[in-house]
This record gives structure tokens, sequence and C-alpha cells, in this order.
């Protein structure tokens, strides 16, 4: 069984919608940095994007959002959006992990990642994705999250990391965050190039395929972004009602 679905990530600095049928990518938008954060904008976009190929969002079987870890508002956006369509169109809706979707970019010859993101203050978001070489006939189903995404203090993982990639060489570094963490590491360090290293739409809609044919869906009313701790302000309005 294939799908018609659309996949929408804004996890990141920018972000992008696409569109899958019968197991072929049809179309990858971009959608722009400002643009992205406002629900309208996806409306608009989803709606040109499926009139270009004369279909109708009621056509729709399947909604894949990326839910972080992420922008906090963009994930937001972007969850409230596909929550909505889901609901209003009768369809699957499908919560797609942002690192296994970067995990998914990776180079063939990637065996072992860890995608980072920036957390603020001094941390890292981290998660760890395996390749199981035995699934050679499935790329999604190689790729594998080996243990809970966390947050890490920088300074400390980095150093970790540094000694885990000395004795192991197979490991790579990906992630929005991994170019900003290249000075930090000897040149030993295998970090992937910038291309794999962003979340892609075309991504979150074939790991949104695959996880609707499984029955992997999620509750139109009780799906959230994945973020680990609030914001920088929820923390302070939190910090300030219990004064």
């Amino acid at each position: 069984m294939s799908l018609l679905t659309l996949g929408i990530e804004t996890s990141g600095f920018t972000g992008a919608i696409a569109l899958r049928r019968n197991g072929v990518l049809l179309e990858a938008v971009s959608i722009d940095q400002v643009g992205r954060r406002h629900a309208q904008t996806l409306v608009s976009e989803v709606d040109i994007l499926l009139r270009r190929h004369a279909l109708t969002a009621k056509q729709l079987e399947a909604v894949a959002v990326s839910i972080g870890p992420g922008s906090f508002t963009g994930l937001r956006v972007g969850v409230v959006f596909a929550k909505t369509l889901a609901y209003a169109t009768n369809c699957r809706l499908v919560a797609v992990d942002t690192f296994r979707a970067i995990a998914l970019a990776s180079p063939d010859d990637a065996t072992e990642v860890f995608v980072v993101s920036d957390a603020q203050r001094g941390d890292l978001f981290v998660g760890h994705y395996v390749r199981d070489a035995t699934e050679s006939d499935n790329k999604i189903r190689r790729w594998t999250r080996s243990a809970e995404i966390s947050i890490e203090p920088q300074e400390d993982w980095c150093a970790r990391f540094s000694k885990l990639a000395e004795s192991q060489p197979q490991i790579a570094l990906s992630g929005i965050a991994a170019e900003s963490l290249r000075t930090v590491f000897p040149s030993n360090v295998r970090i992937l190039a910038s291309e794999y290293c962003a979340p892609q739409a075309s991504h979150i809609t074939h790991l949104g395929e695959y996880q609707a044919e499984a029955g992997d869906l999620a509750d139109y009313w009780t799906l959230e972004p994945f973020y680990l701790r609030r914001s920088a302000s929820e923390e302070k309005a939190a910090t300030v009602t219990q004064r």
C-alpha cells in the first residue's frame, strides 16, 4: 500500500513541505524563514502544491509532521497545522522524529551517526542513530535510534564524543549544530557535509508514509512537539508565577 502523503518540516531555520504518492516523491517546496512561522502561509503553500498536481486536501491519506527537536515556534506552528489538516480531512496523522529524518539523509557509507542541534544555554540536543546493514532493501528501516534523545552540556559532550570518534572512526556527526562544532574537533572526526545535516521535507514525507503503512500513527488531540524542555520565555513565566 502506498499513500498520498503530505510532509511538513518546520523545525529549523527554513521550512518545507513535500508530497509523495505511490512511493514516489512528487515535489518538495521550501518555505521562507518568516513565512514558516505563520499557519496561514502553510495553508496557502499546501493548497498551491496540491493544485499543481491536480489534487485536493480531501485526497490526502496521511499528513506527516516533523516534531523535533527544533525551533519552539516553528514546531508549534507545524504541528498545529498538521493536526488541524489531518482532522479536517479525516486522514492519518504521523509524528516524525526530526533527527531520524536527518540520519536518513546520511551518505551510504555512514553506519553510525550522532545528530546534534543547539539546545541553547550552552547545551546540545543529541540523538544516536545506527544503520542496520542487514536491511539492504529498505533504507528507512535501516536507521534506528539507539537511545532517547537527550540534552547534554556542549563542552562535556564534545569532549566525550572526540574520544569516542578517536576509537571508532566509523562514527559521524550530523545535524543543524554539526557545522558550528567543526572547529571544536580534530580533523580525524568525521562531520558530514552541510547538505546531509538539515531535515528535509522529502525525508519527513518518506518516513511518514512508512510509519502510516506500519500503523504508527499520532492522535489528533494529544500530539505535541518534542521539546524536551520549555522555552526560555516559558521558564521565565513559570518562575514569575511561582514567586
